[in-house]
């Protein structure tokens, strides 16, 4: 079978964004009642690939596609809704979905197909608790993600090199910008130390939506695929949405360093989330995890990330961006965009894509 036919038949099967990262052999590999999950795209963009039960991943391959036929956005008075995965072993797959107010109840139904529907209510109440923490000299020119980065105005938290093909360059959240960074265009840009700002980068593009912002490096600094103050730092590569998935279901955690509150770890949540409650328009492919009592403003822009299971000891793998925190009563995470997504969308990676990767 040639390769454009055998990508071909996996969409067909539902195995959606992972199809290219497939190959025969991994198929082939995949015992009784197994089927190949591509958990991530590491370092020169090569899949990181396991097995999970058929049963389980035809559950997760039911609930997206209940949540793509739920249309929360659709619905008055839902502001999130998220795919919760289910457990090896245990609980089935599910959807969370947050409304407002009691009268959203019979609009949202119990159940979509085989998939139940957990319905939160939430309330506005805004929080703003900080933490301080400074940042250490930036040293030389090859500049990490997890530092202190923004204008002379407003901060937030760089993020490791992205990449559009081979070309690496500086990212943080867009709203670091005011929320709209199009209009920033050729801003100066800079990394704070304990010796000051040095400006790193100049703005190039905004991705208001998925609230990202693209930097253009300067004056000979260069962004690096690593994440300051921990070990491993080196980033060499990002999840699938699949593979957060498969994260959640066997228990693993999210970590993330951030400029303001530093280094925390937490549970992952939910995925393939969409939140109406911040911005004018609905924000997808989001990421839901950890506890807002570990995100203060000056945090957005930060990753979440994750030890590459194949390899622990020698780098991580990126979850997203880490971009708001919750602010009503109920709920209790940080969200932000799912590197996936931005692939997805842009063709951006928090790894390089070499000639002859697949």
């Amino acid at each position: 079978m040639g390769r454009r036919r055998f990508v071909s038949t996996l969409l067909g099967a539902g195995f959606g964004s992972m199809a290219a990262l497939l190959t025969p052999d991994d198929m082939e590999a995949a015992g009784r009642n197994e089927v190949p999950l591509a958990y991530a795209r590491g370092s020169d963009f090569e899949p990181r690939t396991t097995t999970v039960s058929a049963d389980w991943f035809e559950n997760l391959r039911s609930a997206f596609d209940a949540h793509r036929r739920l249309a929360p956005a659709s619905i008055p008075g839902v502001v999130g809704s998220a795919v919760v995965p289910g457990e090896f072993g245990g609980r089935n797959a599910a959807l969370s979905v947050d409304v407002t107010g009691s009268e959203v109840s019979g609009a949202v139904p119990e159940r979509v197909g085989d998939v139940p529907v957990e319905l939160s209510r939430v309330e506005s109440n805004s929080t703003n608790a900080n933490r301080n923490h400074s940042s250490d000299s930036l040293g030389g020119k090859l500049v990490p993600g997890g530092i202190r980065c923004g204008t002379r105005e407003s901060s937030g938290t760089l993020a490791p090199a992205m990449y559009d093909g081979t070309s690496p360059f500086f990212a943080t959240s867009n709203h670091v910008f005011g929320g709209d960074a199009e209009q920033h265009h050729g801003e100066s840009f800079f990394a704070f130390g304990d010796d000051g700002p040095r400006k790193i980068g100049e703005v190039r593009r905004g991705y208001q939506l998925d609230d990202f912002v693209r930097i253009d490096p300067v004056n000979g600094f260069r962004p690096a695929s690593e994440i300051h103050g921990v070990s491993p730092a080196t980033v060499v590569g990002q999840f699938t949405r699949e593979g957060l998935a498969e994260l959640k279901a066997r228990g693993g955690k999210l970590e993330k360093v951030a400029y303001r509150s530093g280094h925390s770890t937490g549970t992952l949540h939910a995925i393939d989330g969409l939140t109406c409650a911040y911005g004018k328009v609905c924000k997808r492919g989001q990421l839901k995890w950890g506890s807002q009592s570990d995100f203060a403003d000056g945090d957005s822009g930060s990753v979440n990330y994750h030890p590459d299971p194949e390899k622990p000891d020698d780098g991580v793998l990126v979850g997203g961006f880490n971009n708001a925190r919750t602010w009503w009563p109920g709920e209790d995470y940080i969200w932000g965009t799912s590197a996936y997504h931005i692939t997805t969308n842009y063709g951006f990676t928090f790894s390089p894509l070499t000639a002859g990767s697949r």
